[in-house]
């Protein structure tokens, strides 16, 4: 079939932060398996991945009531409200949600004081500092502490204002909202006030990481990109390969020209000789 513009083609979009979220998500889930979690699922196939102690938890919410699409949250009690929530989106590109769960599993392979730290409100300095650091700056004419991105396309918002954790808990409001991309075309990641301090860390890396991700597009989706991002095709499309053979096949069946007698000759020909001088006769 030929190549058209409504036929899927594998792009690299960079940053990966404005890339959609049509993609793969199961490897979002598979850090947490790799160190022993358990993966259950409802009657509405959304699914639940529970630690061995049952401290820890990680929600896929695709039936949802809202357009909260991850939920991961811990505590010090299996039976108790958790002490930290992150969420993400259903627009997140889910390669963010993989490197965070990658984060926490290792966090939980450390033991509970790696991942549920000292059960305090995160300050979040070591990461106010880190983004000044490295250009972000403070935009004033929001009603939070906001740090924005050199590109003015990830906002980091602070709440100062005291929170209640039952609130925060239940998703109601939240510590830090990451809000990613252009208006109209904006992604949120959300943390509560006391997740520990290197996952916050390890949270805004992820959200801010550049690299790029690979996706299946059609021409219109390309379309819908936003301007900041750029997409690169992984490979030729059906229709360059066809033209590319073509091409080939066409310089191989036309026959070389043989070399002319006169090309070869001049080409063989031995160089003139200098001429003798006459005797007597100066140059």
């Amino acid at each position: 079939m030929p190549y058209t513009s409504e036929k899927p083609r594998e792009y690299r979009i960079t940053p990966r932060y404005l890339a959609n979220s049509d993609a793969d998500v199961s490897p979002a889930i598979r850090p947490l398996l790799d160190v022993g979690w358990a993966l259950s699922y409802d009657e509405l196939a959304n699914a639940f991945v529970t630690a061995p102690d049952l401290r820890a938890r990680l929600a896929f919410l695709p039936e949802g009531e809202d357009s909260t699409l991850w939920k991961v949250s811990a505590g010090r009690d299996a039976f108790a409200p958790p002490e930290w929530l992150v969420t993400f989106d259903h627009k997140t590109p889910p390669e963010v949600v993989e490197d965070f769960t990658t984060a926490l599993a290792d966090a939980y392979a450390r033991g509970p004081d790696a991942y549920l730290g000292h059960g305090g409100r995160s300050d979040g300095a070591d990461v106010a500092l880190q983004l000044l650091s490295d250009g972000w700056s403070l935009n004033p004419a929001t009603p939070f502490l906001t740090y924005q991105s050199p590109d003015r396309l990830i906002r980091l918002h602070r709440r100062d204002n005291v929170l209640r954790h039952v609130d925060e808990m239940a998703g109601d409001t939240e510590r830090w909202l990451y809000e990613v991309g252009p208006p109209r075309d904006v992604w949120y990641a959300t943390a509560s006030s006391r997740l520990p301090e290197h996952l916050l860390q390890a949270l805004t890396t992820v959200v801010t990481d550049p690299a790029p991700v690979n996706r299946y597009m059609r021409r219109i989706d390309l379309d819908r990109l936003p301007a900041a991002a750029t997409a690169t095709p992984t490979a030729p499309s059906p229709l360059e390969v066809a033209r590319v053979r073509a091409a080939t096949a066409r310089s191989l069946s036309v026959p070389r020209a043989a070399p002319s007698a006169l090309a070869y000759s001049t080409a063989t020909r031995p160089p003139a000789l200098p001429q003798a001088t006459a005797a007597g006769r100066s140059r």
